[in-house]
């Protein structure tokens, strides 16, 4: 975690560029590849097995151009460390692997992603985990919900399509009183309006696809944790035979530096949208947590 006194848009510039560059490129070029010479078997054989950030081993366990977007999304997420995989759903559902296991109970949040629906009533259904969708508004009350096998609280806010808010720090601090793990999807704050690890979260899962990659040419997921989960994250991670292509970590390296730029005018144009679209006969309600009259503008805040 970066103790920097550094402006976030300053971070965005300068995260994840040295040590990763070669011959004074201002970005980290990118690495094609699987297999990794060692100058003699005793090399090979004494390497760091660890499979820590920034150990080459083999292709799949990360690049200098991996590593580099690893640190950088760690640091800007307040988190111990960050793995890449190849979309958001990815990293959603290696995240919620990564912590219940069968026979366990699963909190889900009734606004998720519908993907992430799917997922929760078909694989992991399938792998003996029993799923409990929640009112995202319950706050603190959601300790009435958990069971003696409840291992996972899954939090998504705003939520996806209703954009429902959630208390975030109330949900993390229930869950953590009794020893219960908790993942959110944070894609569409981002860290740049969010942070979920400062507020109790264990686990920020985004779908670098959307706000991070930033133009629609990449698919990319993020997971970044505290050095408690790490572990559970990286034996999934590895075990599934997950990672991120080099050519999207390229983009989403480059798409990171815009960040700061272009969510300000996501924001601006839809705010104005939502204004607009709220003063329309046709138009019975519009949900979005920015607007006053939306029940989550206060959390929102």
């Amino acid at each position: 975690m970066s103790k920097r006194p550094h402006k976030t848009e300053t971070l965005l510039a300068h995260l994840g560029r040295a040590p990763y560059t070669d011959f004074g490129t201002v970005n980290p070029p990118v690495y094609h590849a699987s297999t990794i010479l060692f100058d003699s078997l005793e090399a090979y054989e004494t390497k760091d097995r660890t499979l820590r950030q920034g150990t080459k081993t083999y292709g799949r366990m990360g690049t200098p151009t991996s590593f580099a977007l690893e640190e950088a999304l760690a640091d800007l997420e307040g988190g111990h460390r960050s793995f890449l995989l190849c979309s958001g759903l990815a990293a959603l559902n290696v995240a919620i692997l990564s912590l219940v296991g069968s026979g366990g109970h699963a909190l889900v949040c009734d606004a998720a992603y519908q993907p992430a629906r799917k997922f929760c009533d078909g694989l992991l259904a399938r792998f003996g985990v029993e799923v409990e969708y929640y009112d995202p508004l319950i706050g603190a009350d959601i300790a009435g919900l958990f069971r003696p096998n409840t291992r996972l609280v899954h939090l998504e806010s705003p939520g996806s399509l209703t954009f429902d808010m959630q208390d975030v720090p109330a949900i993390a601090a229930a869950a953590k009183a009794v020893g219960i793990r908790t993942v959110m999807d944070n894609t569409w704050a981002t860290f740049l309006n969010f942070k979920p690890l400062e507020h109790g979260i264990d686990v920020s899962v985004q779908a670098g696809t959307k706000y991070l990659v930033g133009h629609s040419d990449a698919m990319f997921g993020v997971i970044t944790c505290t050095e408690e989960s790490e572990p559970e994250l990286q034996q999934t991670t590895r075990q599934l035979g997950q990672c991120a292509g080099p050519d999207d970590v390229y983009l989403a390296l480059r798409g990171l530096r815009t960040m700061a730029v272009r969510l300000p005018r996501h924001q601006e144009t839809a705010l104005a949208l939502c204004r607009w679209l709220a003063g329309r006969p046709e138009v019975e309600r519009v949900l979005y947590p920015a607007l006053p009259s939306d029940p989550g503008h206060e959390i929102w805040r």
